[in-house]
C-alpha cells in the first residue's frame, strides 16, 4: 500500500531529506585514489622511471602511465599514477617518453618531477605494449 503524504510541509522535508542523500552519496562516490595526503617525504623514492604516457585521469589528478621495469619493485606495466601536479599533464600527448621520480609510502605512490624524454627515446617496453606506447 503505497504512502500518502497528506501535508506541504512534510512532502517539503521529505523532498529536503532525498535531495540531502543524493548528494551525499554523490559526494561520496566522487573520491579518487589520488585523493588524500601524498606520500611524506620520508617516502622511498625511485628516480627515473621512464615510460609512455598515455592519458590523464580523474581530471587530470592522476595519469596512465605504461613504465620500464623498476628493479626490486615491479615489472613493466600500464598503471594509474597520481601526480603531485595535475597542471604538468596538459602538454602530454599519448606516446610521450616522459621520466617520473616515483614516491612510495606504505600503500600510497605518487610521481613527481615529471620530465619529457626526447623523441628518439626508446623505451624498455613488452613486445604486447600498447601501440601508442613505444617511443621508438
Amino acid at each position: 500500500m503505497p504512502v500518502r503524504i497528506r501535508s506541504t510541509r512534510s512532502r517539503q522535508l521529505c523532498t529536503f531529506f532525498l535531495v540531502g542523500c543524493i548528494a551525499l552519496s554523490l559526494y561520496g562516490c566522487s573520491s579518487s585514489s589520488s585523493e588524500g595526503p601524498p606520500p611524506p617525504d620520508n617516502a622511498t623514492v625511485h628516480e627515473d622511471v621512464r615510460g609512455a604516457f598515455q592519458s590523464p585521469a580523474t581530471g587530470g589528478r592522476d595519469m596512465i602511465v605504461h613504465h620500464e621495469p623498476i628493479p626490486g619493485v615491479m615489472d613493466a606495466m600500464l598503471m594509474t599514477v597520481p601526480v603531485d601536479r595535475p597542471g604538468s599533464l596538459d602538454t602530454l600527448d599519448t606516446g610521450t617518453p616522459i621520466a617520473f621520480d616515483l614516491h612510495v609510502a606504505d600503500a600510497a605512490i605518487q610521481a613527481r618531477n615529471i620530465r619529457v624524454l626526447p623523441d628518439t627515446t626508446t623505451l624498455n617496453l613488452p613486445p604486447d605494449a600498447p601501440a601508442d606506447s613505444s617511443a621508438q
